[in-house]
């Protein structure tokens, strides 16, 4: 069986930020910038400020909230700092005047501002309790010798700090389907660790918002979603758009999706390695639970922590790695211009390309001669292959892992060399230097049945998530392991000195 991508182009087509409604642990309005005239609230402001949402709208911020604090938050508007900024605000409701947590960010004309209930101050949530928590996480990933062991590392700190019954660390793939790489829970829930869910899971308009959303929390799953008053908007004469909010609801398929994971709560933080998604903290509890704004904040600071140390780790391997086959490269140059053989140069020493990119077998076809080295096809199977390559590839170098889905004909050596390496040489004349990788059987562990991801009923219209997430083993043939950016870039330094060799032997 060959990989399947199961980026479901359903499932990502569902707008999920324009559903307008909000979950209730928090309130929402929607201020015009230009006055900071409130436009549109969510149904449950009363609780803040005494008044229904009809008498609300088209009243001023400053109507609800003291002075000095609304000149602060104009203030930082007008500075340019609000997006994401929390604040302080004070509400006077039926109850009286009453501190909230306020998060801002711009959309548009306009000003959101999500608005929920400050958690007691208490020696828990103190400054100096938070900071030492914070700093020893920090030390502790730190210090971690391999992206392994800090991923490990931090879902073991994060589930002490943030009281979740579960954490764990998800890594995405190239095709975004997501592997549990680290896991740390109560006892008698069911493990995850190892296991990879199908990229429909987390489909890609809600990857994109972990671009602008640090983390999406979901306090309680049975909860009744808040509306907006009123249901369009008047400055967009449209739905809300919901994507920055963290009170955004969610919808009913996710909910089921969660019921039959058998949580009542969860939270995801995103890990960012080089500005894109590179995985996620995905958090669970058996029972409604809602994590203090302070929790969270930690939860966004350690994703940043280990974003860092995940970086750092890949560039020292990296970094390693280029040292390491730049040398062979070196020696690989000068055996060349030596003999002034190319073929001898690259193939016939015990330096040789097949250490420079890490590879099972080389061909390379020059001058009309086809020279090999290592584990390769038939010689006749390779002048079918490079006719093929002539007339199909770009000109550029490139890895294809899965030969024999691509090009026929290469099921009958899969074994030898299911992944190639092409270095175009003189494409025009059929003239390349092509790498082989052997066939590696993968056993894929699936947190249920990828293919029923999502089901739909008779109607084609109303679907529903997979109900078992055991374990669905998967084998994959016909592929190879990928060669590493390392690897792609030595490629490419051996064909520039290749191609500057061919012009220097015309002169």
């Amino acid at each position: 069986m060959q990989k399947r991508n199961f980026d479901s182009t359903f499932c990502g087509s569902v707008p999920l930020h324009q559903i307008n409604l909000i979950q209730p642990y928090g309130m929402l309005l929607v201020i015009r910038q230009a006055d900071y005239k409130i436009v549109q609230v969510s149904e449950n402001i009363t609780v803040a400020v005494g008044r229904q949402a009809p008498e609300i709208v088209d009243t001023l911020l400053s109507d609800y909230i003291p002075a000095s604090q609304m000149k602060e938050l104009q203030r930082k508007l007008d500075e340019g700092l609000v997006n994401k900024l929390p604040f302080t605000l004070t509400f006077t409701g039926t109850d009286g005047p009453k501190d909230y947590l306020a998060i801002t960010h711009l959309s548009g004309e306009a000003l959101i501002l999500e608005i929920e209930e400050l958690s007691p101050t208490g020696e828990e949530n103190s400054f100096i309790n938070i900071y030492q928590q914070l700093k020893y996480a920090m030390a502790a990933i730190n210090a971690a010798p391999s992206v392994q062991a800090a991923c490990e590392t931090a879902a073991r700190q994060l589930k002490a700090l943030s009281g979740y019954d579960k954490v764990m660390v998800y890594q995405f793939d190239k095709d975004w389907n997501g592997t549990v790489i680290a896991e740390e829970q109560e006892p008698g829930m069911e493990s995850y660790l190892g296991l990879t869910f199908p990229a429909s899971d987390i489909p890609r308009q809600a990857r994109a918002m972990y671009l602008d959303n640090p983390y999406r929390m979901i306090p309680n799953r049975e909860y009744v979603p808040v509306s907006l008053y009123p249901v369009i908007n008047p400055l967009t004469n449209a739905f809300t758009d919901l994507s920055g909010c963290n009170l955004r609801s969610v919808p009913a398929v996710h909910l089921e999706y969660m019921k039959n994971m058998e949580i009542m709560t969860s939270m995801s933080c995103r890990i960012l390695k080089d500005g894109q998604l590179w995985g996620l903290f995905s958090c669970h509890h058996r029972t409604a639970y809602q994590l203090p704004y302070e929790g969270r904040a930690l939860f966004e600071l350690l994703s940043d922590i280990i974003a860092a140390r995940i970086q750092s780790l890949y560039y020292k391997e990296q970094s390693d790695e280029y040292t390491k086959l730049h040398e062979v490269h070196t020696r690989l140059v000068e055996q060349v211009f030596t003999g002034s053989d190319l073929t001898q140069g690259l193939l016939g020493r015990e330096t040789n390309v097949l250490q420079l990119l890490n590879a099972s077998g080389a061909a390379l076809m020059h001058n009309r001669r086809l020279e090999t080295i290592g584990k390769v096809p038939g010689k006749n199977e390779l002048k079918d292959l490079f006719l093929w390559l002539q007339s199909t590839s770009s000109g550029q170098v490139f890895q294809e892992l899965n030969l024999p889905g691509t090009y026929e004909p290469a099921i009958q050596y899969a074994e030898i060399a299911s992944g190639i390496l092409v270095i175009p040489v003189q494409p025009n004349k059929g003239e390349y230097l092509v790498a082989f990788r052997p066939e590696v059987i993968q056993e894929v562990n699936w947190g249920g049945n990828p293919n029923e991801a999502v089901r739909f009923e008779r109607d084609n219209i109303q679907y529903h998530p997979r109900n078992s997430f055991s374990i669905w083993q998967q084998t994959v043939r016909n592929t190879a392991l990928s060669w590493k950016q390392t690897e792609m870039q030595m490629a490419g330094l051996l064909r520039n000195f290749i191609l500057e060799f061919i012009v220097r032997s015309l002169d």
